[in-house]
C-alpha cells in the first residue's frame, strides 16, 4: 500500500518552491548543505502515464527513505559505540590503584552522570539555536535520516492526494533539483517544465548525477547535531581527562619515586651531620650585640667638667692643651666622657691610666688590628687591650724590692703624678703595629712602665727627652726603625734589655752608655756605630748577650771581655776589628755561640781553650786571617753542631780527633793548606750532612767510612761532600770537587 505523504508536509504546497529553498538552504549552525536524495531516473522513467508515476515516484522514495533510516541506525550506532568508547576510557581514566574499589565505583558513576548531562545540554541548545535563527526544518521523530519538504513550484497545481497533475518536491535544501510532473503523459516546457540544475550547469548523465546525488544523501544522513556533538566531544575528552586527574596520576610514577628518593637522601645527608655536630660541641650562646654607641647625656655633661679638671692635672699644659681640639689630648677626654663604653666616673682609679694609653692611640694610630684580640679603645678594662699587660700593686712591690713606695710617691721629675690604680700597665708590646712618627713622650706619663716594645714600626728621629724619665723602665725594643740619636739612653738605669738594631745611628756609642751596667742583652746590629766599642762595654759584666756586628766597630777585643762570666752569646763579626782572639775568652764557660768573622785583620792562632768550653754549639770564624794549625781540643765539644773556619790560613792535617765532635752538623775546612788525607774518623760523624773540604791539598783515596755517610737509608745523610779534585772519589760518595 503506498506510503501517505504527512499533512504538515502537503499543507506547504502552497508555498513558493523558490522561496522553501531560500530558507532551507543552508543550515545556520553547521554550515552543512543537506542535499535530496536523487529522483532524477525515477521522474524520467515515469514522465509518460501520470498514475504509473506517481506509483513508481512512491516506491522510490520509501525506497530511498528505508535506506536512508537503514544508513542513519548504522551511523547512530557508530556514534553511540564511538561515545561509549569515549565514556569507558573517560571512565579507566578516573581508577586509581592507590585508592579503594568503591573510590573508583563512585568516580565512575560521577563521570557518567556529567557525560550524559553534558550531551542534554549541548542537543537542548543546539535545538534552540536553529529555532531562534528561523530553521524549522521538522525532523521526524522515529528517524534522524531523510527530511522530506514538500513544495510546488510556480505554475503547478497543488492536489492533497497527487492525483491532479500536482508536482511533488523532495528536498533536504530546498533547490528544485528533482520534480516529477502528471499530466497529459508528455514532457511539457515552460512553468511546468522539468529540469536538473546543479549549480555549475544543466548536466544529464545518470550515472554522474547518480554519484552526486549519493554523496549528497551521505551527508544530509548526518545529522547536524551529531557532527556537532562529535567535534566537542573530541575536545572535552581530552580536557576533562586532564581535569579529572591529580597530579599522582599525570606524574610518571618511576619519575615520582626517584625524586622522592633524592630528597630523601639530601634530608639524610644534611641532619646526621648537624645531629653529630650538637652532639660533640656543647650549646654556645649566640654572642651579644654590640651596646649602640652613647648619645651625650646630662649626666655625661656633668662628669665632662669632672673628669676634665681631674685629667688636665696630668696634661702637660694643662686645660690649655686639653681644650684645643687638634690635640690628642681632646680627643682622648670627648672619648671618656661620651664614646668609652666604661663611662668612667672622676673617681675611679684607673681614670688616669686609660686616658695616657688613648693619647698614645691618638697621637701615633690608628694601628694596625690584630685579628682575634680586644683593641684599644673596647668597652673592658684596659689591661684586657691587645699588647697591654698588668700586674697588682702588691706583687709589682715585691719585684722591685721595695722601691715602689718612692716609685709612686715621687711621679715624674717635672712633678707630674698620675693616680696609680690597683692593676698597674707595667708592660706595652706594640711590636709590627705601624706607630708612626716620633716616639710619643706621653710614655713617660706611665712612670711606673717597665717593659716597653716599639719594634718594627715607623718610628723616626730622636727619642725625647721626657721619655728617658722612664727611671724604672727594665727593657726598650726599638729595632727595626729610623731612629737616628739615643744620647740619653744613659739615663735608663735600671735597664737590662736593650735592642737598637737595624735604624739609621750613626757615629760612636753615646758615653752615656757606660751607666747602663746591668745590661744583660744588647743588640746594636746592622748600624753605622763607630770607636771603640769594648772602651765602653769591658766593665759590663752582667752581660749575657752581645751583638754588635755589622758595624765599623775597630779596635781589638780586650782581654777583659773574660770578666762576663754570665756571657753565652757573642757576635762580633763584620766589622773592623784586629789582633787575635784573647785566650781570657776561655773563662766565659756558659758561652754557647761564638762568631767572629768577616774581619780581616783578625789573625793568629785559634786558642785551643775554645775546646775546654764545652757548653760550645756554634763556631763561626771564616774569612779572617786565622793561621797555624785547627786545635785539636775542638774535638771535645760534644755539643758543636757548627764549626766553619773556611777562608782562612790554616794548615797541616786535619785533626783526626773531630771524629769526636759527635754531633757535628756542618763542618767547613775549604779554602785553608790542609795536606795529607782525609781522616777516616770522619766517617763517626753520623749527625754530619755538609763536608767542605775544596780548595785545599788534601790528596789520596776518600775513606770507605766517610762514602758510607752518603747512603744510610732512613737514617741523616751526608747531603754535600766537596772534596778537591786531587782526592781520589767516586760520583757516588763525593758531590763535587774544585
Amino acid at each position: 500500500m503506498p506510503r501517505q505523504s504527512n499533512p504538515s508536509l502537503r499543507a506547504s504546497t502552497g508555498t513558493n518552491s523558490r522561496s522553501a529553498g531560500k530558507q532551507s538552504n543552508r543550515t545556520p549552525n553547521s554550515g552543512t548543505t543537506t542535499t535530496a536524495p536523487s529522483t532524477r531516473n525515477s521522474s524520467s522513467r515515469n514522465r509518460s502515464d501520470g498514475g504509473g508515476s506517481r506509483s513508481s515516484s512512491r516506491g522510490n522514495t520509501r525506497t530511498s527513505s528505508s535506506r536512508n533510516r537503514t544508513s542513519s541506525r548504522e551511523r547512530h550506532s557508530d556514534a553511540s559505540l564511538t561515545s561509549e568508547s569515549s565514556r569507558t576510557s573517560s571512565s579507566v581514566s578516573v581508577i586509581d590503584p592507590s585508592k579503594p574499589a568503591w573510590w573508583n565505583e563512585q568516580k565512575k558513576q560521577e563521570r557518567a552522570r556529567a557525560e550524559h548531562e553534558r550531551h542534554d545540554r549541548i542537543r537542548s541548545e543546539n535545538e534552540q539555536r536553529k529555532i531562534s535563527q528561523g530553521n524549522i526544518a521538522n525532523y521526524g521523530k522515529s528517524s534522524r535520516g531523510v527530511r522530506e519538504i514538500t513544495d510546488v513550484r510556480v505554475g503547478a497545481r497543488a492536489s492533497g492526494d497527487g492525483s491532479n497533475g500536482g508536482s511533488t518536491l523532495t528536498s533536504s535544501n530546498g533547490t528544485d533539483r528533482g520534480r516529477k510532473k502528471s499530466g497529459g503523459g508528455g514532457d511539457r516546457g515552460g512553468a511546468g517544465a522539468v529540469q536538473y540544475y546543479d549549480g555549475d550547469g544543466f548536466d544529464n548523465d545518470d550515472d554522474v548525477k547518480d554519484d552526486r546525488d549519493a554523496k549528497r544523501q551521505e551527508k544530509m544522513n548526518m545529522d547536524v547535531m551529531d557532527m556537532h556533538d562529535d567535534r566537542i566531544n573530541r575536545k572535552q575528552t581530552a580536557e576533562e581527562e586532564l581535569q579529572g586527574r591529580s597530579i599522582w596520576d599525570l606524574v610518571d610514577r618511576g619519575t615520582l619515586m626517584v625524586g622522592c628518593c633524592l630528597i630523601l637522601i639530601v634530608i639524610i645527608a644534611v641532619t646526621i651531620p648537624v645531629a653529630l655536630i650538637s652532639e660533640d660541641e656543647p650549646y654556645v650562646a649566640p654572642p651579644v650585640p654590640d651596646a649602640p654607641s652613647f648619645s651625650p647625656t646630662r649626666a655625661r655633661d656633668l662628669d665632662k667638667e669632672a673628669i676634665g679638671e681631674n685629667i688636665a692635672k696630668i696634661t702637660p699644659g694643662g686645660m690649655t692643651t686639653l681644650l684645643d681640639p687638634n690635640t690628642a689630648h681632646y680627643r682622648a677626654w670627648m672619648w671618656l666622657v661620651y664614646e668609652d663604653g666604661m663611662e668612667l666616673g672622676p673617681e675611679k682609679d684607673h681614670l688616669h691610666q686609660r686616658f695616657v694609653l688613648m693619647v698614645i692611640y691618638f697621637i701615633s694610630g690608628p694601628w694596625t688590628p690584630v685579628e682575634g684580640r680586644l683593641e684599644w679603645g673596647s668597652p673592658v678594662h684596659e689591661c684586657e687591650w691587645e699588647g697591654i699587660f698588668c700586674k697588682d700593686v702588691e706583687e709589682l712591690e715585691d719585684e722591685l724590692e721595695g722601691r715602689i713606695e718612692e716609685l709612686l710617691q715621687v711621679g715624674r721629675e717635672d712633678g707630674i703624678k698620675i693616680d696609680v690604680p690597683q692593676r698597674i700597665a707595667n708592660r706595652l708590646e706594640l711590636r709590627q703595629r705601624l706607630v708612626s712618627g716620633e716616639v710619643p713622650a706621653e710614655f713617660s706619663l706611665l712612670y711606673y712602665l717597665q717593659h716597653l716594645d716599639l719594634e718594627n714600626n715607623k718610628l723616626i728621629g730622636a727619642l725625647p727627652t721626657p721619655l728617658y724619665k722612664l727611671f724604672n723602665l727594665q727593657t726598650l725594643f726599638l729595632e727595626q726603625n729610623e731612629l737616628t740619636n739615643v744620647d740619653a739612653i744613659g739615663e735608663y738605669r735600671h735597664l737590662e734589655n736593650l735592642a737598637l738594631s737595624k735604624n739609621n745611628f750613626q757615629g760612636p756609642l753615646p758615653e752615656s752608655f757606660k751607666n747602663l751596667k746591668k745590661l744583660k742583652t744588647l743588640y746594636l746590629h746592622t748600624n753605622g756605630f763607630t770607636g771603640t766599642v769594648f772602651d765602653i762595654l769591658k766593665d759590663f759584666e752582667m752581660m749575657e748577650l752581645l751583638d754588635i756586628q755589622f758595624n765599623n766597630f775597630e779596635g781589638t777585643l780586650p782581654a777583659e771581655i773574660g770578666n762576663m762570666k754570665n756571657l753565652t752569646n757573642l757576635f762580633v763579626g763584620h766589622n773592623d776589628f784586629h789582633g787575635t782572639i784573647p785566650k781570657e775568652l776561655g773563662m766565659c764557660k756558659n758561652l754557647k755561640q761564638f762568631q767572629l768573622d768577616a774581619s780581616h785583620d783578625m789573625g793568629g792562632p785559634i786558642p785551643s781553650i775554645l775546646g775546654q768550653l764545652s757548653q760550645l754549639e756554634f763556631i763561626k770564624l771564616d774569612t779572617c786571617a786565622y793561621n797555624g794549625t785547627l786545635p785539636m781540643s775542638l774535638g771535645n765539644l760534644e755539643k758543636l753542631t757548627f764549626l766553619d773556619v773556611n777562608s782562612n790560613d790554616l794548615e797541616g792535617r786535619i785533626p783526626s780527633q773531630l771524629g769526636k765532635a759527635i754531633s757535628l752538623e756542618t763542618l767547613g775546612l775549604a779554602n785553608n793548606d790542609f795536606e795529607g788525607d782525609v781522616p777516616s774518623e770522619l766517617g763517626k760523624l753520623t749527625n754530619l750532612t755538609k763536608l767542605y773540604l775544596q780548595n785545599t791539598d788534601l790528596s789520596g783515596i776518600m775513606p770507605e767510612e766517610v762514602c758510607a755517610l752518603r747512603d744510610r737509608g732512613d737514617e741523616t745523610v751526608l747531603e754535600v761532600l766537596w772534596v778537591p779534585c786531587d782526592v781520589e772519589c767516586d760520583e757516588m760518595c763525593c758531590t763535587n770537587c774544585s
